[in-house]
C-alpha cells in the first residue's frame, strides 16, 4: 500500500464498486493486515489514536478476502469521533455513503450475526459486526 492521501472520488459506494476496486491493481488502500499495521505506524490514520488494546482488537476482528477487507467489528473504534471512524474505513477504500448504508441492503449480510471464521454454520450475536460482499463482474 502506498501511504498517500485518499482520493475520495475513488472510494467505493456499493458492493459492485468495492468488488471492482478489490479486483483492480490499485495500491492506495489497505488490502492486508500488514497494510493496517503500516497505517497505524504512519500516524496519518486515526488508527494511531487507538490504544494498543483497541487497535489489536480491531485488527484481530478483520477478515481479508478477494483482495481486501470484507468484515470485522467496529466496536474497538468507538473511542474515536465519528468522522475518524469514517476515515478509517476510507483507508480500506470504503466511502462514508457505503459504510452508512442500511446493512439490510447488503446482500448476504446479517449485521446481528458474526459467522466469520468461527466454524461452518456457527454464528454469534454481534451488533458491532459489519460485512461487505464485494461483487465483481
Amino acid at each position: 500500500m502506498k501511504m498517500t492521501e485518499n482520493d475520495r472520488s475513488r472510494l467505493a459506494k456499493n458492493d459492485k464498486e468495492y468488488g471492482d476496486l478489490l479486483a483492480s491493481d490499485e495500491d492506495w488502500f489497505a488490502r492486508t493486515a500488514e497494510d493496517v499495521k503500516r497505517l497505524r505506524e504512519s500516524r496519518r490514520s486515526p488508527l494511531s489514536n487507538l490504544s494498543y488494546e483497541e487497535f489489536k482488537e480491531f485488527l484481530d476482528s478483520l477478515a481479508f478476502r478477494h483482495g481486501g477487507m470484507v468484515s470485522g467489528s467496529y466496536k474497538p473504534l468507538m473511542s474515536l469521533p465519528l468522522t475518524q471512524i469514517f476515515e478509517v474505513f476510507e483507508d480500506f477504500g470504503i466511502s462514508r455513503q457505503f459504510l452508512a448504508e442500511e446493512p439490510t441492503e447488503r446482500e448476504g449480510c446479517d449485521v446481528h450475526l458474526e459467522c466469520r471464521d468461527l466454524a461452518p454454520g456457527v454464528c454469534e450475536f454481534a451488533f458491532t459486526y459489519y460485512c461487505f460482499h464485494p461483487s465483481h463482474e
